[in-house]
This record gives structure tokens, C-alpha cells and sequence, in this order.
């Protein structure tokens, strides 16, 4: 008896540590539509015109989904982004830029629009951010960045339209 109660035990311990080790993994959906390459124009709040390119790959064992974002001149922001879900099943995004610059993002998706939400400060205020991403067509997506002093009214950074070129 003894013998069995030590063996169940083993059991339900190796259970617990494979469920443990099991990661979760973006939707299947966000990740095939985005690999590849982008280029993407657009504008500025101002009017100013921006254009850029963004490619997705995955990384990491397919554990994140990879984002360079790169400006093309006379602008000149350059960031790298990871993409994934933590263990509890909330999509997160960490961001890091040329400006020095770094950013934890959670996530809301659903199938055509995924919106990366963070909150940090700014000269003193509270700010909200946000990047959200809406698919337009298999090979097009919308990419507007805003921010917001109350979470309610957002105001436009910029947006810019994305064709697959790969």
C-alpha cells in the first residue's frame, strides 16, 4: 500500500510539471496572417507623411512573434517588438526602440483587429498608448498609433496602410 501511495504520488507530480512546462501560444490566425513582409504608408497627425517597413518572423521555438519596424528616411524610429502569451493566456507585447526606449503592451485580439495597450508617464501626466492593428484584405492591414491623457478621448499619432510585399 505504501508502495502505491508512492507511486501516485510520483504521478501526480510529473502531471503537474508537464501541464507546467506547456506554453501557450499566440493564435494560430495572428501569427500565419502577419509573417512575412510590409511596407506601409501613411501620415502623421499633422499631415506629415510616413513610411516604413515591418517584418514578422516567428522566434524563439515559435514561443513570440517578431516585429522590426523600421522608418524609411527622413524619418528615423527604428523598434523591435516580441509578441506572445504569458502563462495565465494574456497577450503581451514588449517593445524596444532606438530612442532608448522600452514598452510592455497587453493585448486584445480578436479575428481582424489586435490592439496593444500600455500606460506609462510623460513629462509628469499619465499616458495612455495604444497601437492598433485592423486587417484589411489578406495582403493589407491598418496600423494606427494614439495616445490619450484619460483613456476615453484618443488622439492619432499616426496610421499608416501595409501590403505584404513577401
Amino acid at each position: 500500500m505504501k508502495q502505491l501511495s508512492l507511486l501516485l504520488f510520483f504521478c501526480a507530480v510529473f502531471a503537474v510539471s508537464s501541464q507546467a512546462q506547456q506554453s501557450q501560444k499566440l493564435p494560430a490566425d495572428l501569427m500565419q496572417y502577419y509573417i512575412g513582409k510590409w511596407k506601409g504608408e501613411g501620415t502623421f497627425s499633422n499631415g506629415r507623411p510616413i513610411a516604413s517597413t515591418v517584418t514578422f518572423r516567428m522566434s524563439l521555438d515559435s514561443a513570440w512573434l517578431q516585429n522590426e519596424h523600421v522608418d524609411v528616411p527622413p524619418n528615423i524610429y527604428k523598434a523591435l517588438s516580441l509578441w506572445g502569451v504569458e502563462k495565465d493566456g494574456t497577450l503581451i507585447a514588449f517593445t524596444f526602440d532606438n530612442f532608448h526606449g522600452h514598452r510592455q503592451f497587453t493585448a486584445n485580439y480578436s479575428q481582424d483587429k489586435l490592439m496593444l495597450m500600455t500606460t506609462g508617464t510623460f513629462q509628469g501626466a499619465k499616458l495612455y498608448q495604444r497601437f492598433v492593428y485592423e486587417k484589411l484584405s489578406l495582403d493589407a492591414f491598418k496600423m494606427a498609433y494614439e495616445t490619450s491623457l484619460d483613456s476615453v478621448k484618443w488622439r492619432m499619432g499616426d496610421t499608416l496602410i501595409y501590403h505584404r510585399m513577401m
